[in-house]
């Protein structure tokens, strides 16, 4: 509901934080998490889960940086790990900026947080005797007199981590978590799939210019291939420049980052790179992004993806406008979808595209909000199951059996 607020705000506001596709997710996850509360109120719902928790005396290891913002504002996500609880939390810092300001990544790594700057808390061992953890996993750190707080350098401490957060096998790892329940009715847990993946080979780093990112191959011990996967921030310009040299550093021992799967490969989102130099964190980094790297294999576009994402950006739009008052372009991109979506075999998908369509033209407005939730929660669960690997999807756009 927050976050819906924060949509809506944005939108009355002509705020660049409003996101269509990001408003629609929502409204399907409050719709979601209502129809599942029955079944498991303590996981949809959170009952039973306390507010904020405590932690005395605790040790965190940082795994990185990401620095994102508007206009108006920048925000740093320093995340870590908590080693003794076996979990990743993060501590978000918000500036507010003023008209003629526009800092870059590499800017903020100078502003100081708990008396150090961002870019050496981002690479540190932080021990603390007051800290508090919400439900979310995000965490607050207090530093004064009586709540003494250290920040040292991070040394080993990536190759200390336990096994939950350092990981040797990704593809062990990924099947252990693959039985969760859909994102939408799933805990939400701030750096939920944030790991620190120990590399014992890279074998390749290229650019794909059409996509604006960086994609580098490398191996975990147990010889899995992970895709290391990062697109372009303009707030960090010398972002991907300071990863591909990273990665092309002569001694690789681990990246941090959300670690999933997309379409059947391991996929890698990083915060941060282990090399014998140091920690390189990319967001923080240097330069203006004029490096030139080495080209990217081209990849073919894959039409259920393509078919799944075109619809929910249709059902997006009908949120945006409105369904009382939703215009000719706009049905017309739903009867298009529905019809991509039957070509693409989604049979069920395309049928709940076209009930929203019916129920509109026949019912009205209020009667096809249930018909716009059917579709929106139905495609956005077989985006997600397809895109983490569809081995069990079937042409209804449902997991066998």
């Amino acid at each position: 509901m927050a976050e819906l607020r924060e949509q809506i705000d944005a939108y009355a506001t002509r705020g660049t934080y409003y996101e269509a596709e990001r408003f629609a997710l929502l409204l399907a996850e409050l719709h979601a998490r209502h129809r599942a509360a029955g079944h498991d109120p303590v996981g949809v719902l959170g009952t039973k889960e306390a507010p904020e928790t405590p932690l005395r005396r605790v040790r965190l290891v940082a795994l990185g940086c990401r620095i994102g913002g508007t206009a108006r504002d920048r925000t740093a996500e320093t995340y870590f790990a908590h080693a003794e609880a076996g979990i990743a939390l993060v501590l978000r810092k918000r500036w507010d900026l003023t008209e003629d300001q526009s800092l870059t990544g590499h800017e903020l790594a100078a502003r100081r947080l708990l008396g150090s700057p961002l870019r050496t808390l981002a690479a540190a061992n932080v021990v603390s005797e007051h800290t508090s953890r919400a439900a979310d996993r995000t965490v607050s750190i207090s530093r004064g007199r009586i709540a003494a707080t250290s920040v040292t350098p991070l040394g080993s401490a990536w190759r200390e981590l336990p096994g939950s957060l350092l990981l040797r096998d990704t593809a062990a790892h990924l099947r252990a978590v693959g039985e969760r329940p859909p994102r939408l009715i799933r805990p939400r847990v701030e750096a939920e799939s944030v790991r620190v993946v120990e590399v014992s080979a890279v074998q390749s780093v290229g650019y794909d210019p059409a996509a604006q990112r960086l994609e580098a191959v490398v191996r975990d011990p147990a010889g899995n291939e992970i895709l290391v996967r990062a697109a372009y921030n303009p707030l960090c310009p010398g972002g991907l420049d300071a990863l591909a040299a990273a990665l092309g550093d002569e001694e690789v021992h681990g990246v941090s980052g959300m670690l999933n799967r997309a379409h059947g490969r391991i996929v890698l989102d990083p915060l941060a790179v282990l090399t014998a130099k140091g920690v390189i964190i990319p967001d923080l980094a240097p330069g203006e992004g004029d490096t030139t790297l080495a080209m990217a294999r081209a990849r073919t576009a894959d039409p259920i993806t393509t078919a799944l994402e075109s619809a929910l950006t249709a059902l997006a739009q009908a949120a945006h406008q409105g369904l009382r008052r939703l215009t000719t372009p706009a049905r017309t991109r739903l009867t298009d979808s529905a019809a991509a979506l039957q070509r693409a075999g989604l049979h069920t998908a395309a049928r709940l595209v076209r009930d929203l369509d019916t129920t509109l033209h026949r019912d009205g407005a209020t009667a096809a909000v249930p018909a716009w939730v059917d579709a929106q929660i139905q495609l956005t669960v077989s985006l997600e199951l397809h895109v983490e690997g569809a081995e069990g999807l079937d042409t209804a756009g449902n997991r066998d059996g």
